[in-house]
């Protein structure tokens, strides 16, 4: 009996891993809706770790096929779920593994409270800085002033402050480009020692100071705790072939998901041609092709062909029937069912599950765009007199390039995220097409002065991409791109698509290149430098500093919607076991750690929100003014909704201290807070999905503040003081 009890002890880790890893991969919906797994999923991963393993042959010691296991989970966990993730959560998903391997490791740190602080540390930074009381150290900004002083309080940065201060190659070091990878050591040596426990703190210290590189240190974090190529899938393309071969079952969906305006179906008709197999396409979206994906998948899944149905998102009452179907099934082993859809929240979560999921997205950046317009566009069209078509086509897609890109660092690109997309090129195209057939009349050449540009730039910017835009800073914005590139000087040698000498361009720029056929505008594109600078969108070069904070952040708040959930205790129920004396005296030893965290926050925040509103004081006169009910009403509203929030956080604060006892309301609310989440109950204006509770917070006290002006205004001033608020 006791040697079966230090067997299992010796396999209770990967155990402990196991069960950590699927409740894991099981919330990741918390992030997307997208992020669907199953049981049968990990189960699947399982199998083929344990019996298809081919690092495990000729392997006869138990403690290496042991090791061997667990770092093959991991590692063929990460190449199966990134597969259906979005670039940017990725990291977030190499990082939960990452945590989860610490924890497992014996007689080893988990550095809890170290990965505690990254997830937030940043709350009371935030509010500070909402206050607008914090001042700044010399040679460092208000917020990165905040952090340090936060930061030094953790015990293993206690000496930083003197060891910063004046500290020139610390100056250079915050203006250096990759700052990840010199990180100047200022934290106590003699208690950070080995190679993941400095790689942690030196993620700590990006945060506080150049949060723009926290994504690239949390990879140089997994790195070190799970393997210097532990990322390497991310660098290769889908290998569709071996997946349909080897991964999945017949009984299994392979659903191709891809953002707005990219096909992944040619994927498939390329693996089908390349095996010489039996595929037939069905493009989803009426009547007709229901009838026709039902009579195809049933002859399929008997005969062993496979069957490729488009576009399923447009028909989401359809693939609940046609998950059923699927499940009466009894299909040949050869038979593959193939689906492609845009990313959509109508989906059924139940085929999500039972699919196999990819996501596909475009690679970023100007010359990859380029290419896919120059791919969309065939050869044959752009050849058609007269001969200045092509360079017109070319300043479409440049233009199709840049409003398309700029997109990637709204709010400062756009306001908003529109959603410009290949339809929009194509109607340009169509525009393009018609005007100049009209002109050209069958000649062959068309002087460039009798071009339709006041056409071409009115119904592009007011109707084809313009007719997308509400906000009119970004409708001017459009105009002047419009003006600037459709433009009779485009057809001069030296025309700059990019002016030279700002930012950090060369002086002369990017010119627009000599041509009149599509084979040199590609040639063009294909020299065309892969790396680009924000200069080139029209931005200034902080702006990528700007977009890569905001993943950063991002990823935090992913990080903080998952924390819990591959702990052992239970964030809802985890509770004072005791009603001792000792404990209901407000004693905290009882607490586990992201209790005494969510004490701290709930009591700060508490402070942030302000006690009181003044409500507006109504009179006979008043009340007849249409300005003062509208006030009056957001005011009261105001109110209502402040005492639910303070009577929240002061509940909360109460439940942490052992002084009152857990409701189901209450264990809700503390899930959704633990986990960075805004409750349902506070849910009662829109905010974008990203935004954090701390976020949530600050501006929920500014918007009582501005109320509270009003009020104050409307009772001193009347009615007419609120017309000049």
């Amino acid at each position: 009996m006791a040697e079966i009890e230090s067997v299992s002890r010796q396999y209770l880790p990967l155990a402990t891993s196991c069960s950590s890893i699927f409740f894991m991969i099981d919330s990741l919906q918390q992030i997307h809706f997208l992020y669907q797994f199953s049981l049968a999923f990990f189960l699947d991963i399982f199998h083929c770790v344990l019996s298809e393993n081919s690092n495990l042959k000729g392997k006869t010691d138990h403690l290496m096929r042991l090791d061997i296991i667990t770092k093959d989970l991991f590692q063929v966990v990460f190449n199966r779920v990134a597969r259906s993730l979005m670039q940017n959560d990725c990291v977030t998903l190499a990082l939960l593994l990452a945590r989860i391997f610490l924890k497992g490791r014996p007689d080893a740190s988990d550095f809890s409270d170290e990965f505690d602080y990254i997830l937030r540390g940043s709350e009371a930074v935030m509010a500070a800085v909402a206050a607008g009381t914090a001042t700044a150290t010399p040679g460092l900004t208000v917020e990165q002033s905040l952090r340090a002083e936060r930061l030094s309080k953790m015990q293993a940065f206690n000496k930083m402050l003197p060891t910063i201060d004046g500290n020139d190659e610390f100056v250079s070091w915050l203006e250096s480009v990759q700052p990840e990878k010199n990180v100047p050591v200022c934290w106590d040596e003699g208690l950070v020692k080995g190679e993941v426990s400095v790689a942690l703190h030196q993620l700590m210290v990006i945060q506080a100071f150049r949060p723009d590189r926290l994504v690239a240190a949390g990879v140089c974090l997994v790195e070190a705790t799970l393997g210097a190529n532990f990322m390497r899938s991310l660098d290769q393309d889908v290998d569709l072939a071996s997946v349909v071969a080897n991964e999945v079952k017949a009984s299994t969906p392979v659903l191709l998901c891809s953002v707005t305006g990219y096909d992944a179906s040619g994927r498939v008709d390329d693996l089908a041609t390349q095996q010489t197999k039996q595929c037939t396409s069905i493009a989803i979206g009426s009547a007709e092709g229901f009838s026709l994906a039902d009579k195809a998948i049933l002859a399929a899944s008997k005969a062993g062909r496979w069957v490729l149905l488009k576009n399923v998102h447009l028909a989401p009452q359809w693939l609940v029937q046609l998950e059923k179907k699927l499940h009466a099934l009894t299909p040949h082993p050869d038979f593959r069912l193939f689906l492609t859809m845009e990313v959509n929240p109508k989906v059924p979560f139940n085929l999500l599950r039972a699919s196999r999921v990819f996501t596909f997205e475009p690679p970023p950046g100007v010359r990859s765009n380029l290419l896919r317009t120059f791919a969309a566009v065939s050869g044959t069209r752009m050849a058609k007199a007269p001969n200045e078509r092509a360079r017109l086509y070319f300043l479409i897609a440049w233009f199709h390039a840049i409003i398309q890109e700029r997109l990637r660092y709204a709010p400062l690109g756009w306001s908003k995220v529109y959603e410009f997309n290949e339809s929009d090129l194509r109607m340009a195209c169509d525009t393009l097409d018609t005007w100049l057939d009209n002109v050209a009349q069958g000649r062959a050449n068309l002087p460039p002065n009798k071009i339709p540009w006041a056409a071409l730039r009115t119904l592009i910017s007011q109707c084809i991409y313009g007719g997308r835009i509400d906000n009119e800073f970004d409708q001017r914005l459009m105009n002047a791109f419009v003006n600037r590139i459709f433009d009779v000087a485009s057809f001069e040698s030296e025309f700059a698509l990019v002016a030279g000498g700002v930012d950090g361009m060369s002086e002369t720029g990017i010119v627009m290149p000599d041509g009149i056929r599509r084979d040199q505008f590609l040639h063009w594109v294909e020299q065309l430098s892969a790396t680009q600078v924000p200069a080139w969108l029209g931005l200034p070069n902080n702006a990528e500093k700007v977009l890569l904070t905001t993943q950063g952040g991002r990823m935090v708040g992913n990080l903080l919607k998952m924390q819990g959930v591959d702990d052992g205790d239970d964030l809802a129920y985890a509770v004072s076991p005791s009603t001792s004396e000792e404990n209901a005296g407000g004693g905290a030893d009882w607490q586990p750690s992201w209790m005494k965290t969510l004490h701290q926050t709930g009591a700060e925040w508490l402070s942030m929100v302000p006690g009181r509103l003044t409500a507006m004081k109504r009179t006979a006169e008043y009340i007849k003014n249409p300005l003062f009910r509208f006030f009056e009403r957001e005011v009261n509203m105001g109110m209502k909704f402040l005492g639910v929030v303070r009577r929240d956080l002061a509940d909360l604060v109460q439940v942490c201290e052992n002084k009152k006892k857990q409701t189901n309301y209450m264990r809700q609310l503390i899930s959704d807070l633990t986990k960075g989440i805004i409750p349902t109950s506070w849910r009662r204006y829109t905010v974008p999905r990203t935004v954090t509770v701390m976020q949530w917070v600050a501006d929920f006290s500014q918007r009582i503040q501005q109320l509270e002006r009003v009020s104050q205004a409307g009772n001193t001033g009347g009615p007419h003081a609120l017309k000049v608020l």
